[in-house]
């Protein structure tokens, strides 16, 4: 049984237990204030040349890349927070993702490197510069730099633009790539295949009728009447009106021909057409022996030793810089801006995927920009492609609304040229 004296004894030491609790949280809320404090850069002094890179874009004008993330990382910086808490909770973070690069070209080595930013706000957080102007060699082409050249100050005098590329002479194709392995444009040629394949159809069958291409192929010819020929092969089957089952023998089999394609200043012209209906499937794919006959694969010639998507995942396009992460945490791709034609017919077929379905991830690609989510049965291998990649997060709703007219333009032109090569 405890007396009073006991309990006024034990009362005082529970106070004096509370007190030191109370102390120890606080020296422990000081200390972890301190530590947070020195990770978020305080007393930290950033050589800023050792985050960039300076070099040629894909057009040879100056070009250089900032890279924030590595910064980050070396201030324990949390990069996502550039997206998901923005500018409020860390405005350190949002004064270096928002950091803006200049570059004045000195020679045709050296360009004069200027960085602006929120100085006062990173100064607040313990963060400066060893200094914000020098001079730095350029080192080639900058992979991850901005397509364009980074704006210059409005003091100086823009570097003038890179020469146009000579047209290939005049001549017989031989191949359906240029010097550099690139596709060649061939709508003309794909558009001439298509007429001649439905005003056959339409004289035999009306407009009751279903193609299907079963092979496409490009032949140089060592000797006989053409140079070359693009040959498209069609089986094509009546269809009924009222919807019944076609009757025995309502399958033909023919084959598209564009000879003597040459390339003119750029542009890919051709002599003439030839259809041939054809005794079977097998005679409709069988090709000459008087000349080499190369496969393409969804509408490309295959390029071996390519690769079809860069290291964010998006659709390589041939002389084009790879993708880079921006201020606001958007990735940049090609598909970004507004596509150039050309640009869409540079590609190739890649080991795994052919140029057609290229074509259809650099569609997807813009919709997984916006964070939409793929359906796991009908779009499984975007879901899966996409979702190996650190910056997609699917959202419900998606935010493809907020989506720019070049993009939607984007998804437009690459739809219409799928179309081209796969029908």
């Amino acid at each position: 049984m405890k007396t009073g004296t006991d309990k006024e004894k034990h009362g005082v030491r529970r106070k004096k237990a509370l007190m030191w609790i109370s102390v120890g949280i606080v020296l422990g809320l000081s200390a972890l204030i301190a530590v947070a404090s020195a990770v978020r850069g305080h007393k930290t002094v950033i050589d800023l040349q050792n985050y960039v890179n300076v070099g040629t874009d894909a057009g040879g004008n100056p070009a250089g890349l900032l890279d924030v993330d590595a910064i980050l990382t070396d201030l324990h910086l949390p990069k996502q927070a550039r997206r998901k808490r923005g500018r409020t909770r860390y405005p350190d973070v949002y004064a270096l993702c928002t950091a803006k690069m200049y570059l004045y070209k000195i020679d045709a080595d050296h360009v004069r490197v200027t960085v602006e930013a929120d100085v006062d706000t990173l100064g607040r957080y313990g963060i400066t510069f060893l200094k914000t102007t020098w001079e730095q060699q350029m080192k080639g082409f900058v992979e991850g730099a901005t397509p364009t050249p980074i704006p210059l100050p409005p003091e100086t005098t823009p570097a003038p633009a890179a020469s146009q590329k000579p047209a290939d002479p005049d001549g017989y194709l031989t191949s359906l790539v240029d010097a550099k392995g690139n596709g060649l444009n061939l709508r003309a040629v794909c558009e001439a295949v298509q007429k001649e394949r439905d005003d056959l159809c339409k004289e035999i069958f009306g407009n009751n009728y279903d193609t299907t291409k079963t092979q496409v192929a490009f032949i140089v010819f060592t000797s006989g009447r053409y140079a070359n020929v693009y040959r498209a092969s069609y089986s094509v089957t009546y269809k009924p009106e009222d919807g019944s089952e076609p009757p025995p023998g309502s399958t033909l089999w023919f084959t598209v021909d564009v000879y003597n394609l040459r390339r003119t200043e750029g542009k890919i012209l051709f002599d003439g057409t030839d259809v041939t209906i054809c005794a079977s499937e097998e005679e409709s794919k069988r090709l000459p022996s008087n000349g080499k006959a190369i496969k393409l694969w969804g509408g490309g010639v295959r390029a071996d030793g390519k690769d079809g998507f860069d290291l964010n995942g998006f659709v390589k396009f041939p002389e084009q810089p790879t993708s880079y992460r921006l201020a606001n945490g958007v990735y940049w791709s090609p598909t970004y801006d507004r596509l150039d034609e050309d640009m869409v017919w540079s590609l190739t077929a890649v080991n795994g995927h052919s140029m057609a379905n290229l074509l259809r991830y650099a569609r997807k690609e813009i919709y997984a920009r916006y964070y939409m989510a793929f359906d796991p049965k009908t779009e499984r291998e975007f879901k899966e492609h996409y979702e190996s990649y650190d910056w997609y997060e699917p959202k419900d709703p998606d935010l493809s609304r907020l989506m720019t007219e070049a993009e939607r333009q984007n998804i437009r032109l690459l739809r219409e040229i799928q179309s081209l090569i796969e029908k």
